[in-house]
């Protein structure tokens, strides 16, 4: 071949590689994440703006990522059977995650079934009790979110004199007589014996909180617990804090909020609904809830953790997003509807990120303010043992409840 044949063959390779379609681009990695959806719908969307804006501004930073966040409240974050909802929202089947927010009363049942895979916490950032909460035998299984406690609303200022149930009752009668003292949410065999549990450690705050699990019922914890309970009664034997009147619905606020209760016991997140059922009543009083004989704060702690089949690059796109999802300025976004139009509600959910109450909006909020001191020295419920001991511990306290009567 001559020498101008070869240069007319090395034209034609290069116009034909010049040519050449550019590859395709490669297609971003999915990562789904189940939300709780327990938490105030302040923009009243079914939290499509909030799942928008998270995906967005998690993506704009991992673009090599396909964030699918879900918020359904139609998927129970609690069955813990082995074909339940959790082991498949933690399989490998189609509709398996990768992060999921659980709240840690689970926790140990979820290490124990292996379906959930070891995660470590940033501990710098963290609330103690998120931390202490997370861990199983040392170990830490999840990323924490929010913290939850049980808390009095009232509009007097005298409850902060509350030092037990009696003194509370006692104070939230003489507030408004001859009305209901208060209103809240007793029924449920999870949330009847976490509240007993609460009331348990506010009556032994120097004892480790799984001890409140074993039967027979501690008598001094229930003699405080039934005086709370019983006064919510507005007739003997018709009792809406216990008879699920007051279940899953926003009636409990609504009667604080409208006056017909003088005190509302929930959790800090309540707020929300209570102030929109009437907008512009002045925001009330807030103490931790001194359901035993003395008060002990005591918090429920949700946290992210990740399914054990996700390994390799699953499992760093998962770290990612549980890493972004902790940070104080996305704690802000949703604790104060960021996502939504100016003015909408905050949903004053307490955040396990300590960095959250440091800075704005949270360090000048008025709410915020008296939040922030409830927890400090607060201890969690128990991240084990809950779930098997939930049921016999109801019965019980449902048949002395019926006895007390």
């Amino acid at each position: 071949m001559t020498w101008k044949a070869s240069l007319g063959a090395l034209a034609l390779t290069l116009v034909a590689c010049s040519e050449s379609p550019d590859p395709e681009p490669t297609p971003p990695r999915p990562v789904r994440a189940v939300l709780f959806p327990y938490i105030p719908d302040t923009v009243g969307d079914g939290f499509a703006s909030l799942k928008a804006r998270l995906e967005a501004d998690f993506e704009r930073e991992h673009s090599d990522i396909d964030l699918d966040i879900v918020f359904d409240a139609t998927l129970d974050t609690y069955d813990l059977a082995d074909d339940g909802v959790l082991s498949q929202l933690l399989g490998t089947g189609p509709a398996a995650a990768q992060v999921v927010e659980v709240d840690t009363l689970i926790l140990g049942s979820l290490a124990s079934k292996g379906w959930i895979q070891p995660v470590a916490p940033e501990p710098d950032t963290l609330h103690p009790a998120a931390e202490e909460a997370v861990r199983i035998s040392g170990t830490g299984y999840g990323v924490p979110t929010y913290l939850c406690t049980y808390v009095v609303y009232s509009r007097t200022t005298n409850i902060r004199s509350a030092t037990d149930g009696a003194s509370l009752v006692d104070i939230l009668r003489a507030s408004a007589p001859g009305k209901r003292p208060l209103a809240a949410n007793f029924s449920g065999s999870w949330t009847l014996p976490s509240s007993y549990l609460d009331a348990w450690r506010d009556t032994h705050p120097a004892s480790a909180i799984p001890n409140a699990l074993a039967l027979p019922l501690d008598s001094a914890a229930l003699a405080s617990f039934e005086t709370v309970v019983e006064s919510c009664a507005s007739e003997p034997g018709v009792n809406p804090c216990l008879d699920g009147a007051y279940a899953d619905n926003t009636a409990a606020e609504e009667a604080f909020a409208q006056e017909q209760a003088n005190g509302f016991i929930g959790y800090t997140e309540r707020l929300a609904p209570i102030l929109k059922s009437r907008p512009g009543m002045a925001l009330p009083d807030v103490i931790s809830v001194p359901l035993g004989k003395g008060s002990a704060t005591t918090v429920f702690v949700d946290a992210l953790v990740v399914n054990a089949n996700c390994t390799g690059t699953c499992a760093q796109d998962a770290r990612a997003f549980t890493t972004f999802l902790s940070r104080p300025e996305v704690r802000s976004l949703i604790a104060f509807s960021g996502e939504g139009p100016s003015g909408t509600l905050p949903r004053y959910l307490l955040q396990a990120n300590r960095a959250f109450y440091e800075r704005e909006p949270a360090r000048s909020d008025v709410m915020y303010r008296k939040f922030a001191p409830l927890i400090d020295g607060a201890r969690p419920f128990p991240s084990q043992g809950f779930p098997e001991n939930r049921k016999a511990l109801q019965a019980a306290l449902l048949e002395a409840l019926r006895e007390s009567r």
